[in-house]
């Protein structure tokens, strides 16, 4: 805020005396906000990735519930994973040419990586594959055309997809085949550790 006053200093005429800021005062506040901008905004990046990982991460797992239950009416139910698409699938069947994960299957709903934010894609990039495990060049691990297949049985194919940020983050699911669970991952920094 500033104040303006006038005073009478004779022949001269009006002088207003102004209360506000220096140009020098100006300068610096601009600085230290551009400052903080240019610390904040990787931060930010990285949490938002790390926030939208994460929420595939588990709209993948209701997929897998999703199957597993579907699956109960005699049924074979998949989620398949297609890296060049950047897309996750819930399927009903498989089409008239009897292969999973090809363009004439019945989908129920597809996820796509690339509408859910923080720059997201499968691969565990830079970090390599869970120790023991396998490695790949997409990051999926699953057989079947990289499919998840739930048959009525309640099991399913084993196999590990990982999905990380172009920020820095990734995470792993494992499917086993005994009883079609699942276990999370997450990229710490320096190793794969269990969520």
């Amino acid at each position: 805020m500033f104040a303006l006053s006038w005073r009478n200093i004779g022949r001269y005429g009006l002088k207003a005396d102004v209360d506000g800021f220096t140009l020098l005062e100006l300068l610096v506040t601009i600085a230290v906000l551009a400052l903080l901008s240019v610390l904040a905004a990787p931060l930010f990046a990285s949490y938002y990735s790390n926030c939208c990982l994460k929420a595939v991460m588990w709209e993948i797992a209701g997929m897998v519930r999703e199957a597993k239950q579907s699956a109960l009416g005699e049924r074979y139910y998949a989620i398949a994973f297609d890296p060049g698409r950047g897309t996750v699938s819930l399927l009903s069947g498989r089409g008239p040419d009897g292969e999973w994960n090809t363009p004439d299957d019945e989908k129920v709903r597809v996820l796509r990586l690339g509408d859910k934010g923080g720059g997201l894609a499968f691969g565990y990039g830079d970090y390599g594959p869970i120790p023991t495990y396998a490695e790949t060049d997409d990051g999926i691990t699953f057989p079947n055309n990289n499919t998840l297949i739930c048959n009525p049985d309640l099991t399913g194919n084993a196999g590990t997809v990982y999905i990380r940020s172009r920020h820095g983050g990734a995470l792993a699911m494992t499917m086993n085949s005994r009883d079609f669970g699942y276990i999370l991952r997450r990229w710490n920094g320096s190793a794969w550790e269990r969520m």
